[in-house]
């Protein structure tokens, strides 16, 4: 990998790091597990608490390095995003309801990894164009995706479920996708979970409490 190719990627994804899409409320404690590579990993998410992750899918780049998120500086805001290349296509947003929760599904296809991030929120705004989004909700878990493209038909989509008030989603640019979750309940303890075969990104709201 060239010079300027690394300098890019790593620019990427320092600014999806930091993401600022609206305003976080406080943090706190998470607990999770994860199981070998090639196997689905599940992160139990408590509170407020904001989580990063990848997920690859397809077939890797040779040339593929190991990246820290977290371990990443920030890029003056002025700069320019670039995207790891090839980008993954986000198939499908699908919202089903099970026992107990709401299940969430992001589906991926293609070659390349998927750097995702969840996290709570007290103000739905659009990072692309600092738009408001009502999602009617309680609280309001926030959803980035960096390393995607998606089809407009994506986008400003409502989905609705029994734990979740609505779901509205958009493309931040030509490499983030961004949603917005309303939940029914007060910043339920969510869970997300990743899995390879097929590439999905699934995260579990639990029903509101009575």
């Amino acid at each position: 990998m060239n010079g300027r190719r690394l300098i890019a990627l790593l620019g990427a994804i320092s600014v999806f790091a930091l993401l600022p899409g609206c305003q976080t409320d406080n943090q706190s404690d998470t607990a999770g597990e994860s199981n070998t590579a090639g196997e689905s990993s599940t992160q139990t998410v408590l509170d407020a608490a904001t989580q990063t992750g990848t997920l690859q899918v397809g077939t890797p780049p040779i040339d593929a390095l190991p990246t820290e998120i977290s371990t990443l500086a920030p890029l003056p805001n002025d700069t320019e995003i670039f995207s790891p290349n090839p980008r993954v296509d986000v198939t499908e947003i699908d919202v089903t309801d099970h026992d107990g929760f709401t299940r969430i599904t992001y589906r991926f296809d293609g070659n390349g990894s998927v750097f995702w991030k969840t996290e709570y929120v007290s103000e739905a705004i659009r990072a692309g164009d600092s738009t408001v989004v009502d999602v009617g909700s309680r609280s309001i878990l926030q959803v980035d995706l960096m390393g995607v493209q998606s089809d407009s038909s994506l986008n400003s989509v409502s989905h609705e479920g029994e734990n979740i008030t609505r779901i509205d989603s958009a493309a931040r640019n030509s490499a983030i996708l961004q949603s917005f979750v309303g939940t029914v309940d007060i910043r339920p303890a969510y869970t997300v979970s990743t899995s390879d075969s097929p590439s999905q990104l699934m995260i579990d709201i639990p029903t509101a409490d009575s």
